[in-house]
């Protein structure tokens, strides 16, 4: 819809130019109407005048036997009177009178007419027009009350007055007494002239109303322009510059009526919104602040995640636990726990390292150690040490202490699988390296072990006691690829592995000998059971 129809100035010209149009519209078709009204009804008068004079002029001649007289002043009158289209005399059986010499004939046997009259009645003599009826016809014949109806004629459209003819007493002697209508007169007047007075007055109305309506428009609409439409355009004015941002606009009140009051709640809302706007601004800036504050908290603690992640690397995967559960890490603190300890070192070492480029040397550490820690980790072991050539591994459960000691036999069967196949894929870079390992279990001091000096204080984490002596020991006492254990160790996990008794060992340090077991691969067990 284009802007010019949405305008309120539009709507409201729109709405007074049709509520004019509708009452001058009523009040146009109500005096038309009664105009034409008026006029027709001259126009019927006129007629019921002609025919009543016709009447009684046809009556008196008749009366006085004269018909020529009535004949000759018919022919006049249609000559004279240029709105009568039609005058016409009718006997009641709907043949034109005064044109044959039936009522002549009639008239001079009764009672002997002039042979002059005659002669002059006989002179006018012609053939009957065409002979009428119809319901209208006969009603003025039966009830002798005048009749009007429309017709179109081929000169125009014509009112016609059925005038009824009285069958008087002076003439009932010549014409009998059985009926009351002697004939019909027909007067037909034309309408030409009046339906040109009725469109005339109507086009004179219709441009009165248009000019009247028009002027009538303008003033409302110029009046409610300054009065009503004009303040309402200043308020929208005002609202457009207060909604994009200019709280400063206020709106010029000068009256009190609806468009001063709107105006007023304009200027109030301008001055609640001002004030919103700059509480708004304030809390943006402290939202900001805050916002700027989180960023750099995120950005904190995003460092603190990086340097916790790369700490973790050097915290046992038990530390990381109970730090998880509990961050002030009461737990920490040295308890006797049950534990299986694993040592393992490179068999050779001292050999490798004075044979080997130390750089190749701690490469080659680096990747059979590497590759140990995933198995480690999977058995539920923690590396609580490393020693250049050696691990210690604590491995610890919540299920039992049978289930300790098998995670450290599996992960240290696991590892030396691992060795065996490393040694093939490093075969052209590196000399086959052997391990030994060691494992025993028993109760052991397991937690944090606090060292202060001057330059500061450092903790370390991990188990202590007789249980992680003898299992050093104990590794030192493997040959190259085997695993021998302690007896609390054997016991634990002998329906599981087969275990070769080696008898009591004199380890270095320990007072009392020591039995030792070694545990047999499965897969050299079913070689050895094959053969």
């Amino acid at each position: 819809m284009p802007p010019l129809f949405r305008s309120l100035s539009f709507k409201v010209a729109f709405l007074i130019a049709a509520v004019l149009v509708v009452a001058f519209g009523a009040l146009f078709l109500l005096n038309v109407w009664r105009e034409e009204g008026i006029r027709v009804e001259k126009y019927h008068e006129t007629a019921r005048l002609l025919a009543t004079s016709m009447m009684t002029s046809i009556e008196n001649g008749m009366i006085e036997g004269r018909p020529d007289i009535i004949r000759r002043l018919v022919m006049e009158l249609k000559s004279k009177l240029k709105d009568v289209r039609g005058l016409d005399v009718y006997r009641r059986n709907g043949v034109e009178a005064f044109t044959d010499l039936e009522t002549v004939n009639e008239v001079d046997v009764i009672y002997g007419l002039s042979s002059e009259l005659v002669k002059s009645i006989f002179t006018m003599r012609r053939e009957p027009g065409k002979r009428i009826g119809g319901p209208i016809f006969s009603r003025a014949v039966e009830t002798m009350q005048p009749e009007e109806l429309y017709e179109t004629t081929p000169d125009g459209r014509v009112l016609t007055v059925l005038q009824p003819l009285r069958n008087r007493a002076e003439c009932q002697s010549c014409h009998g007494a059985d009926h009351k209508t002697r004939g019909i007169v027909r007067v037909s007047l034309s309408l030409e002239k009046l339906d040109a007075e009725i469109n005339a007055e109507r086009n004179r109305r219709i441009i009165m109303a248009i000019l009247t309506i028009g002027i009538l428009s303008l003033c409302l609409v110029l009046f409610l322009g300054r009065v009503v439409l004009r303040p309402v355009a200043l308020v929208a004015a005002a609202a457009r510059r207060i909604g994009n941002g200019d709280f400063d606009t206020q709106v010029d009140v000068r009256s009190e009526d609806e468009t001063g009051q709107l105006g007023q709640a304009i200027n109030d809302m301008r001055s609640r919104l001002k004030q919103a706007y700059k509480d708004l601004e304030s809390r943006n800036k402290a939202l900001n602040e805050a916002l700027t504050s989180l960023k750099e908290s995120i950005k904190r603690v995003e460092l603190l995640e990086q340097i916790k992640g790369e700490l973790s690397k050097f915290v046992p995967e038990s530390v990381k636990r109970l730090l998880e559960k509990n961050p002030h890490a009461t737990e920490l603190e040295k308890r006797e726990t049950d534990v299986s300890v694993l040592f393992l070192d490179i068999a050779g070492y001292t050999r490798l390292s004075e044979e080997m480029d130390p750089k190749q040397l701690n490469r080659l550490v680096q990747s059979y150690f590497s590759s140990f820690l995933e198995t480690i980790h999977h058995h539920s072991g923690d590396v609580n040490e490393t020693a250049g050539d050696g691990l210690m591994v604590v491995f610890q459960s919540d299920r039992g202490e049978a289930e300790h000691a098998l995670n450290a036999a599996r992960s240290a069967l696991a590892i030396q699988q691992q060795v065996e196949e490393l040694n093939t894929q490093f075969a052209s870079v590196f000399q086959p390296v052997f391990l030994h390992m060691g494992i025993n279990s028993g109760l052991a001091l397991v937690g944090a072990t606090k060292l202060s000096a001057n330059v500061g204080t450092r903790w370390t984490f991990t188990a202590t006691g007789a249980v992680t002596n003898i299992a050093a020991r104990i590794a030192g006492q493997a040959a190259a690829g085997e695993i021998l254990v302690g007896a609390l160790t054997a016991e634990r996990i002998k329906t599981h592995f087969v275990l070769e008794d080696l008898g009591e060992h004199s380890l270095k340090n320990v007072v009392a000998p020591v039995p030792l077991y070694r545990v047999i691969h499965p897969g050299l067990y079913k070689r050895v059971e094959r053969q």
